[in-house]
């Protein structure tokens, strides 16, 4: 549950505030999937009035992060096999291209960031500090990505991302799962190394797929009804 005692916002645009805030804390896990969202819960929280949250509901609602039934509400979207892989589909299309077109251009200063990110998120895989495991996990990859020089292409992933992040998080609760999610930033640090720009997209893929897979597994478990 998000912090009840949230500071006051202070920017431009309340309603696109609003649906920033909610769509982080939906990502991050801190709303947990099936959460019910009462309207004047929310607007007290975030110390805004009813109309900013309920437009920001409806947006988050079109892009399938929560879900609202007539007379009862809305509520936190549960996770899905059937979401995952709409998230899945559109990040392979898009991470695939951009590891390719990145490490084909990766420069030494992208590639110092690269070895930076890893070893930081060696460092928070041996203290168990998930959020900066994550942290490092993205910024590895952002730092091939950017050589790719699409900027565009960068914008539409990080929908994808904070869609995929709570996923992300759920996956990591497996301790195997947890550490194996390091390999794939292995394999893309050695094909930027050697501007090697189809291996850098195979890469890419495999971890894309490895992830799908292992997701589909535990979501599977939980999805099935009790025999």
């Amino acid at each position: 549950m998000a912090d009840e005692t949230s500071a006051p916002l202070e920017i431009s645009s309340v309603e696109d505030g609003v649906y920033r805030v909610l769509r982080q804390e939906i990502g991050r896990l801190e709303l947990a999937p099936g959460e019910r969202l009462r309207l004047e819960e929310v607007a007290r929280r975030l110390d805004v009035s009813l109309t900013p949250v309920r437009h920001a509901l409806r947006r988050l609602e079109s892009e399938g992060l929560v879900v609202s039934i007539p007379r009862r509400g809305s509520r936190v979207a549960p996770l899905s096999v059937e979401e995952l892989e709409e998230i899945q589909a559109l990040r392979l299309g898009l991470e695939t291209f951009l590891a390719r077109a990145g490490a084909e251009n990766c420069t030494e200063a992208a590639l110092a960031e690269m070895e930076s990110a890893r070893d930081e998120l060696e460092r928070a895989f041996r203290d168990g500090d998930l959020e900066t495991y994550l942290g490092s996990f993205w910024s590895l990859r952002d730092a091939c990505y950017a050589c790719a020089d699409r900027p565009r292409l960068l914008r539409a992933l990080e929908d994808q991302r904070i869609r995929v992040e709570r996923y992300i998080l759920y996956l990591c609760r497996d301790p195997e799962a947890f550490g194996a999610l390091r390999r794939g930033p292995d394999t893309l640090l050695e094909a930027c190394r050697a501007r090697d720009g189809q291996a850098a997209e195979q890469a890419t893929r495999d971890a894309l797929v490895w992830v799908l897979a292992e997701l589909q597994r535990m979501l599977g478990q939980v999805e099935e009804p009790a025999a």
